[in-house]
């Protein structure tokens, strides 16, 4: 098994984060909050307001970004 890093957001965990998706995806945090909120999600909000946190499901992820994959000719 190979070590979690910031940039895929610790690949055994079962959440991600915004940040971690924005670096992963090389954009930015409102891209990933509009491409997150247009595939249908699930947000996992842990806290309340503004020290509050927002995760992904990284399965649903994973399978968002299969979905996306073309092949070129």
């Amino acid at each position: 098994m190979r070590p979690s890093s910031v940039e895929d957001g610790g690949c055994d965990r079962a959440f991600i984060s915004p940040k971690a998706l924005a670096l992963r995806w090389q954009c930015g945090r409102s891209s990933v909050d509009r491409i997150a909120r247009r595939a249908g999600f699930t947000r996992v909000c842990l806290g309340h307001g503004k020290n509050g946190m927002v995760r992904y499901l990284r399965r649903e992820v994973e399978a968002y970004e299969a979905s996306r994959q073309v092949r070129t000719r």
